[in-house]
C-alpha cells in the first residue's frame, strides 16, 4: 500500500484528496500539513511513497520543499498541486524533479487519474528494482558456486598428482585462484608470480598475526609443484603409457624436464629435472571450468 503526505494550505483540497485516495483504495495518508514551514522535517520523518504539494505555500514554496527533500536524500514521487499558469514557474518546477501535476480547481477524475499513474510508476520501479535485485543475487551465487566449482575440480587433479597432503598446496590453490580471479578481469597477461606471492603473505601475515615472507610463500609452491614433477616422472618411468602420465606431463611441464627426472630416478648422479611455476599454473587453470 502506497503512503501519502498532503501539503496544501487549503483544508477543503486536503481532505477532498484525501478522501479521492481512500475511496479508490489508491493507498493511505498518514500527514496533511497547512504550510510548508516544516514540510521538509515532516517528509523526511514520515518517508511517503507520494507527495502531493502545493505550488504557492506560506513560508515555503513547494519547489523549495522538494529541493530541501532531495538534498536530504528523500526518493518518493511528488505531484504538483497548482493553478499557477506562468511558464517559468512551471519550468521550474520541472527542474526541480516534478513531472505530475494536479491542476486547480481539482478535477476528480483528473486527480484520480494523476495519482494512479504515479501508483503505477511506483508500482514499475519495484517490480524492476525486484528483478534487479534478484538477477544480482543470482550472479552472486554464480560467482559463489563458481568458485567453488573450480575448487571441487582442482581436489582430484592434485590427487592425481600427488600433492594433495603438501605442506605448499594451500599457498598453491591461493595462487591459482588469484589468476582465475585476473583472467575473469580479463588481465591474465599481465600478472607477475611476485606480486601474487606478496599478496598471499601479506594475507597469511593478517591472518596467523606473524610475519609471513613472500620468499617462504614462493618456496612452498615450488616445492610441491616439484614434489608434482617427481611423481609424474615416476608414472613414467614405470609405464609410459599411464594415463595420468600422459594427461600432465606435458601439460603442467616441460617434457624435457619430466624425461631429466626420469633420468635422475633411474641414476641420481643425473641433474633433476626443473620446474616452471608460471607453466605448471597456468596448466592447472586450463583444466579448470570457471
Amino acid at each position: 500500500m502506497n503512503t501519502f503526505l498532503i501539503i496544501d494550505d487549503d483544508v477543503s483540497v486536503r481532505k477532498m484528496l484525501g478522501y479521492l485516495i481512500v475511496k479508490n483504495n489508491l493507498g493511505k495518508v498518514v500527514e496533511e500539513l497547512g504550510s510548508g514551514e516544516h514540510a521538509p522535517e515532516e517528509i523526511i520523518f514520515y518517508q511517503p511513497d507520494i507527495v502531493l504539494i502545493d505550488f504557492l505555500l506560506p513560508q515555503k514554496d513547494g519547489v523549495e520543499i522538494i529541493q530541501s527533500c532531495r538534498s536530504l536524500g528523500y526518493k518518493g514521487k511528488f505531484i504538483m498541486i497548482s493553478q499557477v499558469d506562468n511558464d517559468n514557474m512551471i519550468a521550474k518546477a520541472y527542474e526541480s524533479g516534478v513531472i505530475f501535476f494536479i491542476h486547480k480547481p481539482i478535477n476528480k477524475i483528473e486527480a484520480i487519474n494523476v495519482i494512479k499513474g504515479v501508483c503505477q510508476n511506483l508500482q514499475l520501479e519495484r517490480s524492476v528494482a525486484m528483478i534487479k535485485d534478484a538477477v544480482f543475487h543470482i550472479e552472486q551465487e554464480k560467482q559463489v558456486n563458481g568458485q567453488e566449482n573450480w575448487r571441487q575440480q582442482i581436489t582430484p587433479i592434485f590427487t592425481d598428482i600427488g600433492i594433495i597432503a603438501e605442506s605448499g598446496y594451500e599457498d598453491l590453490t591461493k595462487l591459482i585462484g588469484e589468476i582465475i580471479s585476473l583472467k575473469k578481469k580479463n588481465k591474465s597477461s599481465n600478472y607477475q608470480l611476485q606480486d601474487i606471492y606478496i599478496q598471499i603473505a601479506e594475507e597469511e601475515s593478517l591472518l596467523h598475526n606473524t610475519t609471513i615472507h613472500a620468499r617462504t610463500i614462493e618456496q612452498r609452491i615450488r616445492r610441491t609443484i616439484l614434489k608434482a614433477l617427481q611423481n609424474i616422472a615416476a608414472l613414467g618411468n614405470d609405464d609410459y603409457y599411464n594415463n595420468k602420465f600422459v594427461e600432465y606431463s606435458s601439460v603442467l611441464f616441460d617434457f624435457k624436464q619430466v624425461k631429466q627426472e626420469i633420468k635422475h630416478i633411474n641414476n641420481p648422479k643425473e641433474d633433476r629435472g626443473k620446474i616452471n611455476v608460471k607453466k605448471f599454473v597456468e596448466g592447472i587453470v586450463s583444466k579448470l571450468n570457471f
